[in-house]
């Protein structure tokens, strides 16, 4: 039977590995994985926020064969979310995949994957819950479209870029409204806008007019409300004429599958004017 000695020693042992422990969870950071249920995600937060200040946050996924920690390698990116002061949340798609809907992974559960990494990342970092916006490039705007889907009411705004739904595509999405915009290269081979084949047909990536017409449909969207307005590049097709939550705006450019991560900051100012107005977040 161990001594009384032995026993507070291991005590103190338990504790400071504890606290290790502890200490860890919290420093998680764009450096160092947040490990949740199912996998990790990292994180960027701008320096300069006001002690008690809750901000805007993108939580992002990356596309296919990328990773969290070559998202947040890119000056270009942190400098959109520290320009925008804004948290970037992004999670790691497991085999640098994702197993959403009609994709060929079936590695995890993606959508408890979500709700466990923005659970995590409310509770550690000054995010505020009623500014998220969701966003992704290619397979990683899969994940985009299935949470507007499946989970709209845990998410204020939702942008796609160079993705959409994989077959089979839903007829109707559940839950909520909430504005969504989408942008896309119209000479886009990797992604065409009206979809395609994969690995010999036993996969197919998504039409992307059904899929905004869909979510017109359900926001009540009336074609009179129909309004084009220049966004650099892009040639977005807004409309105003909807119900509370179901802006959609649809955005085009000349290019093929492109990301440009100036189109961050334009998420996060349709997220705080989903029509037609571009005053930055605060």
């Amino acid at each position: 039977m161990p001594s009384c000695h032995d026993m507070v020693l291991l005590r103190l042992i338990l504790t400071f590995a504890l606290g290790l422990l502890a200490g860890s969870a919290v420093a998680c950071s764009g450096e160092a994985d947040c490990a949740v249920a199912g996998g990790f995600y990292r994180v960027f937060v701008p320096t300069g926020l006001k002690e008690g200040e809750r901000r805007p946050a993108i939580l992002y996924f990356h596309g296919y064969r990328e990773s969290a920690a070559d998202i947040l390698a890119r000056d270009d990116i942190r400098a959109i979310a520290a320009r925008e002061r804004a948290i970037l949340v992004v999670p790691q798609g497991e085999g640098k995949t994702w197993s959403h809907p009609g994709s060929p992974a079936r590695l995890r559960d993606e959508f408890a994957f979500s709700e466990a990494v923005m659970r995590d990342a409310l509770g550690r970092f000054p995010i505020d819950p009623k500014r998220v916006l969701v966003a992704g490039f290619s397979q990683g705007a899969a994940m985009v479209w299935n949470l507007r889907c499946h989970q709209s009411e845990r998410f204020a705004a939702f942008l796609a870029i160079a993705g959409t739904f994989w077959l089979p595509q839903p007829d109707r999405c559940d839950g909520p409204l909430r504005p969504l915009m989408q942008i896309h290269g119209l000479s886009d081979r990797t992604v065409p806008l009206a979809g395609r084949a994969i690995r010999g047909g036993a996969f197919h990536q998504g039409d992307v007019f059904r899929a905004v017409g869909m979510l017109r449909e359900a926001g009540q969207c009336r074609a009179a409300g129909i309004r084009a307005i220049p966004e650099g590049a892009l040639t977005c097709e807004r409309m105003a004429d909807c119900g509370p939550g179901g802006e959609v705006a649809f955005c085009l450019h000349t290019g093929g599958h492109d990301f440009d991560p100036d189109w961050l900051g334009l998420g996060l100012r349709f997220l705080k004017h989903p029509v037609g107005n571009s005053a930055p977040a605060q």
